[in-house]
């Protein structure tokens, strides 16, 4: 996609967005990617448009350091998915509202954030999301009878509240479309709702996996390709704060990658992004070597079937991933600015900072993530004075921004314990 297709006013928006935290934004990401073509290709080809037509499942773990590309990397397959007609729902796990030892949590979190294939959304207005969105945009396109669409899903409760949502809706009665939809979200009902609605069970841990289950049967017969589920460890660690918790955690991932291999999950991939995939493989036991066994085989273009993808071995240098990098960030912010920064001088700068970033490859926070930020405030520099920022510089730069991003992390553990 040429920076030409790039409106202004967004490729301002990512600037501001990359150049604050180093964080990807949710719309753009396309026109500053690099080095995962091929991935993504293969995740497109093999299985948006191959294995999950027929109704079958699949699980990815997605690997890297801490800043290094794996939530980019989730919106992008998410991107190609709403390409293919696929629902998305991203999940940032975390130990106080969504640890995955927790799957009652995990599933409000995932239909409070589904989201329908965005070919009309606009970056600028804000998303709406859940499967009130899902369950309007169904009433509104379905053809014919719509409940002749909605088949018996293996919760029952959870096809008697779709059907009843449905009706709700059918019979403008949005009262009572908000009070089935609070119950599809995780939250429990009056006993006279549900007596009305006939639900029989709330949802807790005993069911959780059904209810996905449930949710991902009804995607797949209202006509969507099927669901893409990303679930984001953000943080540095797992998103759980015991060793009973880290085994039950484990064992409910287990439990996932197994039921990728039935018809239970038709047209349903997971993607998990952690740090370090250590956390999960490291350890004695029956669930370590469970999941080691699973996990243990490499996703490439070559080998699409492989369960790891690792974000630091994409077939690049990192000499040649910053520098391809810097140059389609600088041509976002240039787009951005609606100026051209002198040719000469923006090479040598980028020169010296990819040196600089390279020096600081060994850093806890990826240098990746430091190179963002840091070049970016060079290329505002840059369109102020049109002077090369030379080594030393560069290596001050980034210091500034280590010490910058290491008060952001510290902030936000410091605000998680309280």
């Amino acid at each position: 996609m040429g920076s030409k297709d790039l409106d202004p006013k967004l490729a301002k928006a990512i600037i501001h967005k990359l150049g604050s935290f180093g964080t990807p934004p949710e719309f753009g990401i396309e026109y500053f990617s690099v080095g995962v073509d091929n991935y993504l290709t293969a995740i497109e080809e093999e299985y948006l448009q191959g294995i999950l037509k027929f109704n079958l499942s699949s699980f990815k773990l997605i690997t890297g350091n801490y800043g290094g590309g794996k939530t980019h990397f989730l919106y992008l397959v998410r991107n190609i998915g709403w390409r293919n007609n696929y629902l998305s729902s991203y999940v940032t796990l975390s130990p106080t509202e969504c640890p995955f030892d927790r799957l009652e949590l995990v599933y409000r979190a995932v239909v409070q954030n589904l989201r329908i294939p965005a070919s009309e959304l606009r970056w600028e207005e804000p998303w709406e999301t859940g499967i009130e969105i899902l369950l309007r945009a169904f009433v509104k396109s379905a053809q014919g009878n719509v409940l002749e669409h909605i088949r018996s899903y293996e919760s029952s409760s959870f096809t008697n509240a779709i059907k009843a949502a449905t009706m709700n809706l059918l019979n403008d009665d949005d009262e009572g479309f908000l009070e089935v939809v609070q119950w599809l979200k995780g939250e429990d009902l009056p006993r006279e709702l549900k007596l009305r609605y006939r639900i029989s069970e709330r949802v807790d841990r005993s069911n959780a996996f059904r209810m996905l289950r449930s949710l991902v049967q009804f995607v797949n017969s209202i006509g969507y390709s099927g669901v893409l589920l990303l679930f984001d460890e953000a943080e540095r660690g797992m998103s759980i704060s015991s060793a009973r918790d880290k085994r039950r955690a484990l064992d409910n991932l287990r439990q996932l990658v197994d039921e990728c291999g039935n018809s239970r999950l038709p047209g349903a991939m997971f993607f998990y992004a952690i740090p370090d995939e250590n956390l999960l493989l490291e350890g004695s036991g029956g669930v370590y070597e469970a999941l080691k066994q699973r996990l243990r085989s490499s996703f490439t273009r070559v080998n699409p079937m492989g369960v790891r993808i690792n974000m630091e071995e994409i077939g690049m240098s990192a000499h040649d991933f910053l520098k391809d990098l810097g140059g389609k960030l600088q041509t976002v912010f240039e787009t951005a600015y609606g100026s051209t920064l002198e040719h000469d001088v923006s090479n040598e700068s980028l020169k010296n900072m990819i040196e600089a970033a390279l020096e600081f490859q060994t850093l806890d926070v990826s240098y990746r993530r430091i190179f963002v930020v840091s070049v970016i405030g060079i290329f505002h520099r840059l369109k102020e004075r049109m002077s090369v920022i030379n080594r030393d510089e560069a290596r001050d730069i980034f210091r500034s921004k280590v010490r910058m991003l290491a008060d952001i992390e510290k902030t936000e553990i410091e605000s998680e314990e309280f």
